[in-house]
């Protein structure tokens, strides 16, 4: 119990200790030396020492208030500014000055004169102060309270760099060029150096400042002047966030392990606060001082004159009469009252353009108005505006009027420093200063636009809040008073000014406490205390008050205690419930009591300790009589138990010994067997190792040596191969030259050519008839399987008709049994013939199969190895063809433009990249459609033959629903006005597109056909030799239709999202692509009617395909194609320029495809979305608002009809993930489709206006749904709404998600007081004051929240009724149909030519294949030839190359 005592009180030493160093520390960082004072506190301070239990001190705790910044960087004259400056300079040793820059000037004693912030006052010592021996104090007691010798050079080093930061000069010599600083200047070079930040950086922000817009930010210079505030700005930032970061530490110090929060046993709270101030310029810090004062002297007033004598008249005293003095109430009413100047002033700063004169203005108007005087206690009478236009104003304190200057008083209010500086600062490499910064709030990013940021408080409204939490504490506890009177102005000793000390007496109303002190009762009981301590002054039984005694009767029996006690009447009175005394009587009476009571204690004592020395005699007797009994009896025990011991001890040793040495004879046993094992061991590890390490050296070397070939033979294989390589390509060369003297004659070519497509054509015959013979092989094969059915059936019914009859007649044909017996034998081995000659059959339909299999295997070989003869055949004709053109038309030396521009675009070298991608795409369009700087197009295989097999394009097979293509074509408009209406009468008047004509069943009867015609089809009959066969086929041929509608629309299966698949956007796109491919050719041709029919067949097909909405990945696969043929289109006619009028009816029909496209796009769109909201709606409700997924928030939703069925709240089974989910499906289905983004953006901001809307209308009209939990578990769910959204960078543009948010903060704001109300609208500026009411009235109150009160409900109604009539409750809906889809068509830079290999479309591969051969030229290139050979060796070798895209 010692030790602990001592530890307790050891601790309690500290913390005493610690308290007393707060003082030296604080007063450094926060005193100065003014004109009044040479050691002013600059700041407020509440200290509280915390006691236990036991009345120790265990903890304590420190508030500041109102630091003044603005002594940094400004000292009147004689004044200084905060001592730690002058201390460091004066007691820093010279290594630390060295270190910190402070080695300037002669010495130590003058280094304050080299900083602008230490020398504008001119004083920078004080009379009998030594700042030296003061730093040493300083740096002891920051040492006591926790801050080692690291931290505190640290701070040292920001000290200076905040001296360096004020000698900091700013150039700029008028405001066109701005402020600047000057790279050399040694003050700046020192403070980012002690500063630990980025140079470039502080000095651009210093001398720049950057405006944020809505759509960029501007970066603009600023004047020297406003460069010079900002750098003062930043010195007073840091150094109040030093002055808090030092009180936070203090307070972690005298902590001592208890927390601020929690409530103390008792406390003594030690109020330092800055005294009235009045100088001849008074600013913001004044004002607020002042402030201040006020209320400290009104609790003063109401402690010591109102609740004083308010409760002598309460209780009726005699011969009382009031004390007058004078009441601040309303001087406190004009500061901080509901349009006082502080608020007055909040509003000013919250203005863009607020100003310091405009703050003067709206004072003068609300306070000083012309026209009558206001009354004596009006807060307006205590304000008084000056008689000249100076900007400034009077308040009338209860001290003495001030004059305050205006100037600086919204800068000081809004203490704002440039969110880039704090950056700046925050960034700093130093480990101090970002640990300083980091309790304040990072500025708001601007990335979303219409979310406001949370708007800091301002520095006035922040003091009032705190002066108000001061107020309620020293409320709560019994206040003590301490006046501090100035006897002189000279700051002399021993010299007292009479008028002086009068005049502050009478303003801090002492001369009034002392007159109620004088007349006064500062002494006061109950009456039932008073008489129930004090009635043992009376003697008797009388004293003893009844419990049913009358209040009179408790007054009459405390006036005869007070009779008793006192011989004068005027030392105490009765009140109507206490007992009053003057000053000193009550401890007269405590005495009288004690003399009573110490009488009779006496007399009590002297019975009680007779009582207890006779007990102690008795007990003493008894115990000594039994510790003689039990001494004997211990002794002759211990005797007993002496003489067993020795006994056993004899036998013990003897069972002993023997053991010890039998147990020493095996432990030498097994020692020396362990020993044994242990040698062998290692001398068989030994061996083991030397084994080991033979045969990993074996291996080794088998390794080394075998790499050492295999790399040799590589290196010999590589050059044989280059050499052969080499070689090879001087023969190739060689055969080249020789093919090309071969190949003048055009006959010679045509003729092979002709060969190879006759052999081609036998092996396609013979491929045919393969088939045919397998076909009937499979027909042979299902009626032998026929076959055996029907034995095995009519075995199975003569058995079963066998059975029942024997059943029916089993005891009058017995006989027959043997009969039926041979029967049954007959008919199992008919079977088994019949299911030899079954397995005969099979077996025989195996292997013609097999030999089929082979066959056909070997046929495809060869008309592979025939195709590439055939594919070298064609190229070497079109280089004969190429040569032979050239030749023409060097002979005839006069070509025309057109001719010229025709060779030119023909005879672009294969190896030239950038002009083959020119070339393909003039030869395909007819103009340059794609950029030449473009990237190239993916590739895909040459011919379909030759490729590797690629992904089957496994279908989700959409629904045919039957719908009329003018349903969908006029139900909304769309950009291009009525092409609705214009698409549906084209459609309509179009044969063949769904209508019940003798055309249109002709058309349908001709597509049940096509694909099938088309397969059958061989694909060599459509080769394209020419242009005027690609003509031909355009403007003619109506298959090339067909396969575009059945292949490329109707048989199409849109593929699934698949993880083993990987589809690129070839993949998808390739219809858009190649019906674009078709519509530019038929335009390059001038094909306007071709074009027309085209385009209007595609669109009617499209749009009956996606009409029924039946599936998310036909709408999305539909959208993603319409929208790239869209672009295509649009593209080319971008890019083409006509000179003529001969390409106008093209035009005419490109530009009305282009419009039923839009069309098209729109009815897909929107449709599509109808679908997705018809079931995304059922998710809303249950997924974002009744869903609770934040744990602890539980929302009770019983109302008083649940509670009285006995229902109570029943959970969501939809949850916020199964919403994500809904969008996160949609979403990875437009990326699996290449949706154009802006179309997948516009699609989710639909949904998320869809969940604003609904929510929205369901929380207002639903009671159950307005409650605080229900609030927070709303505002969860939005939460991870909003994250999904910036993850995928999508935006509501609606802002109905906004209003919601709005409305969910509404649920969860303070709804008790009039002061929330403002705090409501303005916080909810994007819901009208009808939607607000509406909320309010059907708020469902919680437990533990305050009710809403009347005048709550009355101010929202006075509000909302001007404008209830006009405003909507519920948010409009969003109604597609009268919606217009705005899309802008990308730039298509290459049409790309893939076609799947299991498409049969010969027709488009023609065209495609055609296209390809006219891009290629062939010219007497040596390089030109080798990449041929190239291409061709690796053809031969199995590697395709890859086919270029338009």
């Amino acid at each position: 119990a010692k030790g602990r005592g001592d530890k307790a009180q050891d601790a309690i030493s500290r913390v005493e200790e610690q308290i007393l160093a707060t003082n030296p520390v604080l007063e450094s960082f926060g005193n100065a030396k003014t004109t009044r004072n040479d050691n002013s506190s600059r700041f407020g301070k509440f200290l509280e020492i915390r006691f236990n239990e036991r009345h120790a001190i265990e903890a304590a705790f420190i508030r500041t208030y109102l630091l003044e910044r603005s002594r940094l960087v400004y000292q009147p004259a004689t004044e200084r500014n905060y001592h730690i400056f002058y201390q460091l300079l004066a007691g820093a040793d010279a290594e630390m000055r060295a270190e910190l820059g402070l080695d300037k000037g002669s010495g130590s004693a003058d280094a304050w004169a080299e900083f602008h912030y230490t020398k504008q006052g001119g004083a920078g010592q004080i009379a009998g102060v030594d700042d030296a021996k003061e730093f040493g104090h300083t740096a002891a007691a920051l040492g006591v309270i926790g801050v080692d010798a690291q931290q505190q050079r640290q701070i040292h080093a920001l000290l200076a760099a905040l001296l360096h930061v004020g000698n900091i000069e700013i150039t700029g010599a008028s405001e066109r060029v701005g402020a600047g600083i000057d790279a050399d200047d040694s003050a700046y070079a020192r403070a980012v150096e002690l500063l630990q930040v980025d140079g470039a950086l502080l000095s651009k922000w210093l001398t720049k400042r950057q405006i944020v817009t809505r759509s960029e930010k501007i970066v603009s210079n600023m004047t020297r002047a406003q460069a010079l505030v900002v750098r003062d700005a930043v010195a007073k930032f840091v150094y109040a966030h030093l002055f808090e970061w030092l009180v936070r530490t203090i307070n972690a110090a005298l902590a001592n392990g208890s927390d601020a929060g929690a409530p103390a046993a008792a406390f003594i709270g030690v109020l330092d606060i800055y005294g009235f101030e009045h100088f001849a310029h008074n600013s913001f810090e004044q004002f607020c001082i002042n402030y201040a004062n006020e209320k400290l002297q009104q609790n003063f007033n109401r402690h010591v004159f109102k609740l004083e004598q308010e409760e002598y008249t309460r209780e009726q005293l005699e011969n009382w009469t009031f004390v007058d003095f004078q009441d601040n109430q309303p001087c406190i009413d004009l500061i901080e009252g509901k349009l006082g100047i502080l608020a007055l002033l909040d509003e000013e700063c919250r203005l863009q353009q607020g100003s310091d004169a405009n703050f003067a203005e709206k004072l003068y108007k609300q306070f000083a108005p012309a026209g009558p005087r206001p009354a004596a206690d009006a807060p307006a009478a205590f304000f008084r505006k000056p008689r000249f236009g100076a900007a400034e104003f009077t308040v009338r304190h209860y001290a003495h009027d001030v004059a305050y200057a205006a100037d600086g008083f919204i800068d000081k209010n809004k203490d704002t420093v440039p969110d880039e500086l704090q950056n700046v600062l925050r960034a700093s490499r130093g480990p101090l200063l970002p640990q300083l910064l980091q309790a304040e709030p990072s500025a708001p990013a601007a990335g979303r636009l219409g979310v406001r940021a949370a708007r800091k408080p301002t520095l006035g409204a922040v003091f009032k809040h705190s002066l108000a939490s001061l107020m309620e504490t020293i409320e709560a506890t019994e206040s003590h008073y301490i006046r501090c009177i100035k006897p002189n102005d000279a700051k002399q000793a021993w010299r007292f000014d009479a008028p002086m000390v009068l005049a502050q007496l009478r303003a801090c109303g002492v001369l009034e406490t002392i007159r109620i002190s004088c007349a006064g009762y500062p002494s006061r009981l109950p009456i039932p205390d008073f008489i129930h301590r004090y009635r043992i002054l009376l003697p008797g039984p009388a004293a003893r008050p009844a419990a049913e005694m009358s209040l009179d009767a408790f007054r009459a029996l405390a006036a005869r205690i007070l009779a008793a006690a006192f011989d004068q009447p005027d030392r105490a009175q009765v009140g109507l419930s206490k007992v009053f005394f003057r000053a000193g009587m009550l401890a007269l009476v405590e005495k009288q009591r004690v003399e009573r009571l110490n009488a009779a204690a006496t007399a009590i004592q002297a019975l009680v300790r007779c009582y207890q020395q006779r007990a102690l005699f008795l007990r003493t007797r008894r115990a000594v009589r039994t510790l003689q009994t039990l001494a004997r009896g211990l002794l002759a025990r211990r005797q007993l138990r002496l003489l067993r011991d020795t006994r056993a001890a004899t036998r013990i040793q003897a069972v002993a010994r023997g053991f010890l040495a039998r147990t020493q004879f095996r432990a030498t046993a097994r020692a020396i067997v362990a020993l044994q094992a242990r040698v062998r061991g290692v001398q068989a590890r030994a061996r083991f190792a030397s084994m080991r390490r033979e045969h990993a050296a074996t291996r080794i070397q088998r390794g080394v040596r075998g790499f050492q070939a295999r790399t040799q033979c590589r290196r010999e294989l590589r050059l044989i191969t280059r050499m052969q390589a080499r070689l090879r390509q001087r023969l190739a060369r060689r055969l080249i030259e020789k093919r090309k003297e071969e190949a003048r004659s055009a006959a010679h070519f045509q003729q092979v050519t002709y060969q190879l497509e006759g052999k081609l054509m036998a092996l396609t015959r013979q491929l045919d008839e393969s088939q045919s013979r397998a076909a009937q092989l499979s027909e042979k094969l299902r009626l032998a399987h026929a076959e055996s059915q029907q034995l095995r059936d009519s075995q199975q019914a003569t058995i079963q008709g066998a059975l029942a009859e024997l059943t029916a007649r089993a005891e009058l044909l017995q006989r027959d049994k043997d009969a039926a017996d041979r029967a049954c034998a007959d008919l199992a081995a008919r079977m088994a013939e019949a299911q030899a000659e079954l397995e005969q059959a099979r077996a025989q339909a195996t292997t013609d199969k097999l030999a089929q299999d082979a066959q056909r295997a070997e046929l495809e070989a060869k008309l592979q190895e025939l195709e590439l003869e055939l594919q070298q055949s064609r190229e070497q004709l079109a280089d004969v063809r190429a040569q032979h053109q050239k030749q023409l038309l060097i002979q005839q030396q006069a070509p025309s433009a057109a001719a010229a521009a025709q060779e030119q675009a023909s005879s672009i070298k294969r190896s030239e990249t950038s002009r083959w991608h020119a070339s393909a795409g003039l030869s395909a369009t007819g103009y340059d459609m794609a950029d030449s700087s473009a990237s190239p197009s993916l590739r895909m295989a040459a011919t379909p033959q030759q490729a590797q097999p690629r992904r089957p394009h496994s279908v989700d097979r959409a629904r045919d629903a039957p719908a009329s293509p003018t349903s969908a074509a006029s139900k909304r408009a769309t950009v291009g006005g009525d092409e609705g209406r214009s698409l549906a009468k084209m459609l309509s008047s179009l044969g063949g597109f769904g209508s019940n004509s003798n055309t249109g069943n002709a058309s349908a009867a001709h597509a049940s056909l096509g694909s099938t015609t088309i397969a059958e089809e061989d694909e060599d009959a459509f080769q394209l030799q020419s242009e005027d066969d690609v003509r031909e086929m355009l403007e003619h041929d109506a298959r090339l239709i067909d396969e575009v509608l059945m292949e490329l629309i109707g048989d199409l299966q849109v593929p699934l999202p698949n993880l083993d698949a990987e589809y690129s956007p070839p993949d998808l796109l390739f219809p858009a692509h190649l019906i674009g491919l078709c519509v530019i050719k038929m335009f390059q041709y001038n094909l306007a009617r071709r074009i027309d029919r085209l385009l209007m067949s595609t669109i009617a097909r499209i749009q009956k395909k996606t009409a029924a909405f039946d599936s998310d990945y036909t709408s999305a696969f539909w959208l993603s194609n319409v929208f790239e043929l869209l672009s295509i289109i649009k593209t080319s006619m971008t890019e083409h320029q006509s000179a003529s009028q001969e390409y106008e009816e093209s035009e005419r029909a490109m530009n009305d495809g282009m419009q039923y496209l839009e069309s098209l796009l729109s009815d897909i769109y929107f449709g599509w979305i109808k679908d997705m909201q018809k079931h995304f709606v059922k998710l809303i409700i249950p997924g974002v608002v009744e869903s609770e997924a934040l744990p602890g928030f539980t929302a009770s939703d019983s109302g008083f009809f649940n509670r009285l069925m006995g229902t109570g709240p029943r959970e969501s089974t939809v949850k916020i993930e199964n919403v994500l989910s809904f969008f996160n499906h949609i979403w990875r289905t437009m990326e699996f489709y290449y949706v154009d983004l802006a179309i997948m953006r516009q699609i989710m901001s639909e949904l998320l206006c869809i969940i604003g809307v609904t929510a929205f209308n369901n929380i207002i009209m639903r009671r159950n749904f307005c409650s605080w939990k229900r609030g927070m578990q709303i505002q969860y769910n939005l939460t991870r709404i909003e994250e999904w959204c910036k993850t995928h960078n999508v935006a509501d543009s609606t802002r109905n998600l906004d209003r919601l948010l709005q409305l969910v903060k509404l649920l969860q704001l303070q709804k008790s007081t009039e002061q929330d109300i403002d705090i409501m609208f303005e916080v909810c500026d994007l819901l009208n004051p009808a939607q607000i009411k509406k909320l309010l009235s059907i708020y469902a109150v919680s437990d533990y929240e305050n009710p809403i009160i009347g005048p709550v409900m009355n101010e929202v109604t006075r509000r909302a009724s001007p404008t209830e009539k006009s405003d909507k409750m519920l948010l409009d809906t969003n109604d597609l149909s009268e919606q217009v889809l705005y899309l802008t068509a990308r730039k298509v830079p290459a049409i790309e030519t893939y076609i799947p290999p299991e498409f049969r479309m010969p027709r488009i591969r023609a065209l495609v294949d055609s296209q390809t051969d006219m891009a290629y030229d062939d010219e007497d290139d040596e390089d030109m030839l080798a990449a041929h050979m190239d291409d061709y060796a690796d053809y031969r070798e199995g590697v395709v190359p890859a086919q270029e895209g338009y």
